[in-house]
């Protein structure tokens, strides 16, 4: 599966959902305003006078015609506006509007556990940030939803059904189905659909208060002959146009989420190498009595976005209003030898949930290739992209198991994930490390600087492959600083790197992936949409990127030349030169790669690849390198497999 390919094609769909959205508002804004204007014709003083349909046309005015459109135009563009606002603050804002609770910490919930476990691994998999992880504890139905606005803010929820009835090949199946929304772009287009939505209903809803107001007007004695009936009727009239137009809407809605799906099932079984898996859990769907419902009001705004359908329309509606294929249908492309039986679940026993996730035995730091990576196997994790598949599942799996039980602990809560990442940027020097850690102590929330003393022997022990893994560990517990804490951990982070006057290649590429992720939290920036469909305007943007990356991994001029050209000819562009030392500036190279990160999906795999053919211009990846690589595939929101092998 070609995720990069799926995220273009994405695209195109998302145009034509567009499109066929604008005609229904078109449609709608044409169809109110006739409403509006006969209304406005038909009564004078809020009595109905009886002139007839032919005066109506005759007295049409063109202007106001225009004034009633642009005002209704306004109303659905402003009730969409603010809808989409209320919902700025990406996966976490959804999880909580749908009364997820966040599982932080350790939890000590085996099934919690587990599914930390399952979440991590993925997202390692896929070269991604790992996300939040929310739990709805009053669904007890099977069903699951992705949101946010891209990698960065993205999070994960699942059912206390999930949890509880789903064993863990069942589980990873729903979550590589998840992770799927989350790669190939569907959680923006999500939040979108929410908010167009929300404002054709704004129609429908100001009819309704209308419609209240009228039956006030009316109620009282002194106005039962008065001026109620004209607003009841305008309130109607509005109430049923904007209901029809949500009508329309949801099948448009409807149509574009049940192809998105099948994309999503057979990408989990990519992942997991186990079609069973996401077919037991759909299988026990259909067997369950409460199958995946969601009974939260506001389930039918995310209905678009669950693993399962979650929303059971009156009056035979279901198939027309259906925004995933039929169970039978689904399980059949997963299972062909399906019999047609569904399965009745039962509840997992924590005992049973323990023994799964001790099957996963632990391996040492030793376990893992230390001296590099060959060419060819970079090659092929590049051209993996986002799609990743079962081993880098398992390499996943072993990097969390190399990654020292109290560093992972630590990880998992505020506190030790600040130290964490202060610990990875101290200075080897003790003169410079000391310095840096006596502004600890003055500057840091109380007790980090504490916490980062107590893991600075591990984490120095580290091995290099894991401090990926252990920044990616730490993230989910970093977005859940309070603004005040974030503004006061990036100055900190930003003045421990610079404290000795340079900024290692290291130093950047940690400092960029997280804060890159972190900004999407605490700052409103989401990825860009990526309209640039060239490398040409981007020339001087690339030989920069490609310029700093090889200066800082190889030890000569010559090996920099032969280095900088085999990512030239990786992108057949020829005639890019090798920019000057002086260029090739920390600050150089964030504006480059802020406009890069402009370029279409397409288009952002092979310029990874041009790099990852540069640095491996002698046959192998060290870490460093890799981290560089890791740093630029999050900036251009390309996801990037691990790139560690075990021996």
């Amino acid at each position: 599966m070609d995720f990069f390919a799926a995220q273009d094609d994405a695209r195109r769909k998302t145009r034509w959902l567009i499109l066929l959205f604008v005609l229904a508002i078109l449609s709608l804004v044409v169809l109110t305003n006739l409403f509006i204007m006969l209304f406005a014709e038909y009564s004078t003083d809020y009595y109905v006078q009886g002139h007839t349909p032919a005066t109506f046309w005759e007295r049409f005015n063109w202007e106001r015609f225009f004034w009633i459109g642009l005002g209704v135009t306004t109303v659905i563009l402003l009730g969409s506006f603010i809808r989409t606002l209320t919902l700025r603050g990406g996966g976490r804002t959804v999880a909580e509007m749908m009364g997820g609770r966040l599982v932080s910490g350790n939890p000590r919930s085996p099934l919690e556990r587990r599914l930390l476990n399952v979440v991590e691994e993925m997202a390692i998999a896929a070269g991604v940030s790992v996300p939040q992880v929310y739990v709805m504890d009053d669904e007890s139905g099977i069903n699951a939803f992705a949101a946010g606005f891209g990698t960065g803010d993205a999070v994960v929820a699942v059912t206390r059904g999930t949890l509880e009835k789903l064993n863990r090949a069942e589980l990873q199946g729903v979550i590589g189905h998840e992770f799927s929304h989350i790669l190939n772009g569907d959680m923006r287009l999500n939040i979108r659909l929410i908010g167009i939505l929300f404002g054709i209903l704004m129609v429908a809803l100001i009819g309704r208060q209308l419609l209240r107001w009228g039956a006030i007007a009316g109620s009282g004695r002194s106005n039962r002959d008065s001026n109620g009936l004209p607003i009841v009727v305008l309130g109607l009239g509005l109430l049923v146009l904007g209901y029809v137009g949500v009508f329309f809407g949801n099948l448009i809605k409807a149509s574009v989420s049940r192809q998105r799906e099948y994309l999503a099932d057979a990408s989990a079984v990519q992942f997991t190498r186990e079609p069973q898996g996401i077919a037991g859990a759909l299988k026990k769907i259909g067997g369950d009595a409460e199958g995946s419902l969601i009974r939260h009001p506001d389930a039918e705004e995310l209905s678009h976005a669950y693993f399962s359908e979650g929303i059971h329309y009156l009056f035979g509606l279901n198939s027309l209003f259906a925004t995933h294929p039929p169970l039978e249908k689904r399980i059949q492309r997963l299972d062909p030898a399906w019999d047609g039986q569904f399965v009745v679940p039962r509840p997992v026993p924590p005992e049973e949930v323990a023994r799964e996730e001790e099957r996963h035995t632990p391996l040492s730091p030793e376990g893992l290739m230390v001296g590099g990576m060959v060419l060819t196997s970079v090659l092929d994790n590049i051209e993996q992209g986002g799609a990743p598949d079962a081993g880098s599942l398992e390499r996943a799996g072993q990097l969390l198991q190399a990654v020292p039980g109290e560093l992972e602990e630590a990880a998992h809560e505020p506190h030790g994930a600040r130290a964490l990442i202060y610990a990875l940027v101290l200075d080897r020097d003790p003169a410079m490390r000391q310095r840096q850690l006596d502004h600890l102590d003055q500057r840091a929330d109380a007790g980090v600087a504490e916490a980062t003393r107590r893991y600075l022997a591990q984490v120095q022990r580290l091995a290099p492959e894991l401090r990926l893994t252990l920044v990616d560990l730490a993230l989910p517990a970093l977005r859940q600083l309070s603004p005040e804490q974030y503004r006061l951990f990036r100055e900190n982070l930003q003045r421990l790197i610079e404290m000795d006057g340079e900024i290692s290649a290291f130093e950047w590429a940690l400092q960029k992936i997280v804060l890159h992720n972190l900004e999407m939290e605490f700052e409103g920036r989401h990825p860009p949409l990526g309209r640039i469909g060239s490398y040409r305007p981007l020339r001087h943007e690339i030989g920069i990127m490609l310029g700093f990356l090889v200066s800082r991994v190889q030890p000569s001029h010559m090996d920099r030349l032969h280095a900088f050209q085999a990512a030239v000819r990786e992108l057949e562009m020829a005639g890019l030169q090798l920019p000057a030392e002086e260029e090739l500036t920390p600050q150089a190279l964030d504006r480059a790669l802020e406009r890069l990160a402009h370029l279409k999906p397409l288009l952002k795999p092979r310029l990874l690849k041009a790099c990852a053919a540069a640095v491996a211009a002698d046959g192998r990846i060290e870490p460093l390198e890799r981290e560089l690589l890791r740093a630029f595939s999050a900036i251009l929101d390309c996801p990037l497999p691990p790139l560690v092998a075990p021996k």
